[in-house]
């Protein structure tokens, strides 16, 4: 057993025994392992001088075991393209990957893939000092028992090995993987990145589920699970993980059940991984994929949202996903939703407000026409509302902030709409506010005259609706609570649409345009103060709502 120094792509590192480094030179077993690490492989490991940045093309597995062999020195002067005779990708179900080769003037398959598998196809072993021995029951029981203690170690094991064949021997048959030499394992580890914990507690804390789907081994699932707090120190479940084998002996019922109590399964092979995903849409989930490997796109494709990696991920993998993710990182799928939450949010109360604003303005033209009052406002006073103040009112509202955090918020059901009943209270007493003020400043002036009095219902409902949308900046926070001039693009839209509604009405030529009547400074002030009733009454409202959720 050696360790080994160095990490990512820099194929430089030291060889320790007991803590010491050890010259590997004359270690004849070692070599042959070496071999086999980079020949059965089709990574490729490019040095950018300029940077001084060493970068993978291909699989990580298969690209740390190049890394592995490199930093032997073993493999210098070795032309590969002409070592290498045939070559069998990894197969999921048989969890294997083999080369055909000639190298040294013999023919050997050289073999990676899961341990519990490789070994189960060897029928000797190699020794450190290259020679052979039976494989027995005593030896498999020493390898088994490395096999777990590495895998608790959240250590990704991968087993070699290889077979001589006959020279006249051109292609590797299917039946060619079986009294195998075993050459040994190689524990590998990819540290869950610092801020991956922290993104498990954020999803849970939202209401989302994670779900470890892998095909690792069973006990490396389970402490990369617990180190990034899939599993938790409290979790009543008995059952940690579980593997394809376990679950293929399970009914439909019981495995639905345990799709939904377990959280970490291993040994997966691609069809497994797609039933899951399927279960979980069954059940009414909406589930995001993540993947980066050619045997996780069927599931990539069948998910609501399948996410690749977009540094290790395979072209298959980013083909068949929606999102590709450019720093491969866990927690920006976490920030992703955080600000999707925002993005919804906003569009909710966007549209809530343009709902309640033009809600208002049409009960207010009914109403007038059905108590036998002229009309109090023009078509194109209403449009030019419609443009201004609906305009500066919408874009602004697009620009809030998250008003606590909402990933302590419950999801958002799949099937829920944009416009929900939730609003009609509140844009049932808005309106009503909003259309009772317009209707008492418009009859207050049409003593005066009908243009007048336009221009005073022009203002109110103008300020009302500038007045609202503060209201809409959120339907739960209090607008004092959330701070009033906490959004200066909202600040900056009001000023704006202020300056052009005293404009219109102010100078002739646009007074004349929209039919309206000079206001005095006074009645102008008197006018933006009442409008103001309507944030009034939306703060009451949400006191209420809000007390009576609490105290729920």
């Amino acid at each position: 057993e050696w360790e080994v120094s160095g990490e990512g792509w820099k194929p430089i590192g030291n060889f320790y025994k007991l803590s010491e480094i050890v010259d590997i030179e004359d270690i004849e077993g070692l070599k042959q392992f070496m071999l086999i690490s980079a020949l059965c492989n089709n990574s490729e490991i490019k040095h950018d001088q300029e940077k001084d940045r060493y970068q993978l093309i291909g699989d990580p597995t298969e690209g740390a075991l190049l890394v592995l062999a490199k930093k032997t020195g073993f493999l210098k002067g070795l032309d590969f393209e002409e070592i290498i005779i045939d070559d069998l990708p990894f197969n999921s179900i048989i969890k294997m990957r083999a080369c055909l080769s000639k190298i040294f003037n013999s023919k050997q398959l050289m073999v990676v893939g899961a341990p519990e598998k490789v070994l189960k196809a060897s029928k000797q072993f190699l020794k450190s000092d290259g020679q052979t021995g039976i494989l027995d029951s005593v030896k498999r029981g020493e390898i088994e028992a490395k096999i777990e203690e590495w895998s608790s170690k959240a250590m990704r094991v991968i087993a070699l090995a290889y077979l001589n064949v006959a020279d006249e021997k051109t292609k590797i048959e299917d039946d060619d993987l079986k009294d195998l030499v075993f050459a040994g394992i190689v524990g590998m580890i990819d540290p869950p990145r610092p801020d991956a914990k922290e993104a498990v507690l954020k999803c849970k804390t939202a209401g989302i589920r994670v779900i470890m789907a892998t095909g690792d081994h069973v006990k490396t699932a389970i402490a990369i699970a617990k180190a990034t707090n899939i599993l938790s120190e409290n979790d009543t479940n008995e059952v940690q993980a579980l593997t394809e084998k376990q679950l293929l002996n399970l009914d439909d019922k019981e495995f639905i059940q345990a799709i939904k109590t377990t959280n970490v399964f291993a040994r997966l092979t691609p069809n497994m991984k797609l039933r899951i995903a399927e279960t979980l849409q069954n059940e009414g989930e909406l589930i995001a994929m993540t993947g980066d490997g050619v045997n996780d796109a069927p599931a990539l494709k069948k998910a609501d949202v399948g996410i690749a990696m977009g540094i290790m991920g395979t072209d298959v993998a980013r083909d068949s996903a929606k999102v590709v993710l450019a720093d491969d990182n866990f927690s920006t799928i976490v920030n992703a939703i955080e600000e999707g939450r925002i993005v919804f949010q906003n569009t909710r109360n966007t549209s809530f407000f343009l709902l309640t604003t033009n809600f208002a303005e049409i009960i207010a033209l009914i109403s007038a026409v059905a108590i036998g009052m002229p009309m109090p406002l023009t078509a194109t006073q209403i449009l030019w509302l419609n443009l201004v103040t609906d305009g500066i009112g919408d874009k602004t509202l697009a620009t809030e902030r998250m008003h606590g955090d909402v990933l302590k918020e419950k999801p958002v059901n799949k099937n829920e709409n944009i416009l929900n009943k939730e609003i009609f209270p509140f844009l049932i007493i808005n309106a009503v506010v909003m259309t009772t003020l317009t209707l008492s400043a418009f009859n207050y002036f049409l003593s005066d005259s009908l243009e007048k009095a336009r221009s005073a219902a022009f203002l109110t409902m103008a300020f009302c609706q500038l007045f609202n949308i503060f209201n809409m900046r959120s339907l739960k926070h209090s607008i004092f609570t959330i701070g009033m001039f906490s959004n200066r693009y909202i600040n900056i839209g009001l000023i704006v649409a202020v300056i052009i509604q005293v404009m219109i009405i102010e100078v002739p030529f646009f007074e004349e345009l929209f039919q309206f009547k000079a206001v005095s400074f006074w009645e102008f002030m008197v006018l933006a103060a009442i409008s103001s009733v309507v944030l009034i009454f939306g703060e009451i409202y949400k006191f209420i709502k809000y007390r009576t959720i609490k105290n729920d």
